[in-house]
């Protein structure tokens, strides 16, 4: 069945992003879960509006109550359960469930009293929006991820069982269908590349398990990256908490823009949401259940302004390639470590972020023109895009061995930072093995320290630890900053 979108003035298409395979420093390849296989052929189209003429925008905060009483209707409350075998009976039920989820380290365990027992059903709490008049439902994957029955309660108050017609587990969005027998008010979806900072929103959900709640700020940023595999999140000082998962950000059009996924564990005022043009370009494939996702096999990160002097740009946007799989549709087309993507199917990259969502909307197997740079010269390359299929580990803990100096590191992103037990460290690269007798070991330098800075000079990636390095080589002289721990401290050796 093929998915209609319905708008005022034009029909939305809808395909577009996801991934390049990043996992964690960005890696082009991560465990991308099909989506749950639906009857789609008996489903009614899911028809969302993404204009609305009835609610004029409003200029500031001087009164939200038009806004709410049209709003809050298409907001839901989701209550899931789910058998639980052995482990701990929470005597206060947490809103997130027993549930991993992509955003876990976000999120703050608020229910810690427990005593055991072997067996338990576990109930969960979150939001959604509705999207279609003919019920169809957005939210969280984490809301729903291992729920036996998943209930929808109306603002009318009347509750019905859901069914998830898919779900994107890397996204961590879920399209959820209920069957009422009439008519539901549904949200108006709007456009979240047009949303600006410092712009007033409006939060509503379910915190808690309290009921429908308000909440209002403003959009404190955009394009956040917070250690998920696709990096482009609203960032708001509207206060989300647990059971907010899943509910709306909305603008002072009555439009939603974003869908609030999580929070910074310790923070107030700082949660994150799903733009709502991500949301748009995913609804088809989590309609029909089944997700495709196009893959270079590369590494990539952000052109820091130190890696702009190093690599002699006039300007930071683009993605600097910092590993490319072998035998990889990247390896193939013959791109290389150190190789800034500019160009990517004739979009300018701007930024980093921007290119997972190019090329993951990419179809395996089309072939499409890149642009780089390359030791200062601009290079054009044809890349056949491959199939996204479940890539767990495939970059392997590369090391770079130096001959003088002694020692392994790897790149400090999500999955090398769970490794090796680090918390709060945010550059720098991670020593994984220290040779007996090197100038390293004389330093007292140990697997596991992150060094952040070689003689002054900081180390935020790989790149800039073995430039740095080959010139600490050739002066004989050596001063590190190394993080150990939660000590930071002073190595230094010279000749």
């Amino acid at each position: 069945m093929k998915l209609k979108f319905k708008s005022d003035t034009k029909i939305i298409g809808a395909a577009v992003a996801v991934f390049i395979g990043l996992i964690a420093g960005i890696i082009i390849t991560a465990n991308l879960h099909l989506l749950q296989k639906s009857n789609a052929a008996t489903n009614p189209p899911l028809i969302y509006t993404t204009k609305n003429s009835e609610m004029p925008a409003q200029n500031g905060p001087k009164n939200f109550i038009a806004l709410i009483k049209q709003d809050k209707p298409f907001v839901v409350n989701i209550r899931t359960t789910q058998q639980v075998k052995g482990g701990p009976f929470a005597m206060y039920q947490n809103p997130f469930g027993n549930k991993p989820n992509p955003f876990g380290k976000f999120f703050h365990n608020f229910f810690n009293n427990t005593q055991p027992q072997s067996s338990y059903t576990e109930e969960s709490l979150g939001s959604g929006v509705i999207i279609s008049k003919n019920g169809y439902i957005i939210t969280n994957n984490h809301v729903i991820k291992g729920a036996t029955k998943i209930y929808v309660k109306l603002y009318n108050g009347r509750t019905y069982k859901a069914r998830v017609i898919g779900k994107d587990p890397q996204v961590d969005l879920a399209l959820l269908k209920i069957h009422t027998g009439r008519q539901l008010p549904a949200a108006v979806l709007g456009d979240s590349s047009k949303s600006q900072i410092g712009e007033w929103v409006l939060a509503i959900g379910n915190p808690f398990g309290l009921g429908w709640t308000v909440t209002n700020g403003i959009i404190s940023a955009k394009g956040r990256a917070i250690g998920g595999p696709y990096e482009d999140f609203i960032q708001t000082n509207a206060a989300i908490n647990p059971g907010n998962s899943g509910g709306p950000l909305i603008n002072m059009k009555g439009q939603v823009v974003g869908i609030n996924t999580a929070i910074i564990k310790g923070a107030q005022g700082i949660g994150f949401s799903i733009p709502i043009n991500v949301v748009k370009q995913v609804l088809p494939e989590l309609e029909t259940g089944k997700i495709t996702r196009g893959w270079l096999g590369i590494e990539i990160q952000q052109i820091t302004p130190s890696l702009k002097k190093a690599f002699n740009l006039n300007t930071t946007y683009g993605a600097l390639v910092s590993s490319v799989l072998p035998n990889s549709p990247a390896s193939k087309a013959g791109l290389k470590s150190g190789d800034i993507i500019i160009k990517y199917n004739n979009v300018k990259v701007k930024e980093m972020s921007q290119l997972p969502w190019l090329v993951g909307n990419t179809k395996p197997g089309s072939t499409v023109p890149i642009e780089i740079i390359r030791n200062g010269k601009k290079i054009n390359l044809n890349i056949t895009v491959g199939n996204w299929k479940s890539p767990k580990n495939v970059f392997k803990e590369k090391k770079v061995i130096t001959d003088k100096f002694g020692i392994g590191v790897v790149p400090l992103n999500t999955v090398n930072m769970q490794k090796y037990g680090l918390k709060n460290v945010h550059h720098g690269v991670i020593v994984t093995k220290v040779t007996p007798g090197s100038i390293a070991q004389k330093m007292g330098l140990m697997p596991g320290d992150v060094i952040q800075e070689i003689n002054h000079s900081v180390c935020s990636n790989i790149i800039e630890y073995k430039q740095e390095i080959n010139n600490a080589e050739k002066e004989n002289q050596y001063l590190l900053f190394v993080r150990r721990g939660a000590m930071k401290l002073y190595l230094a050796y010279s000749k």
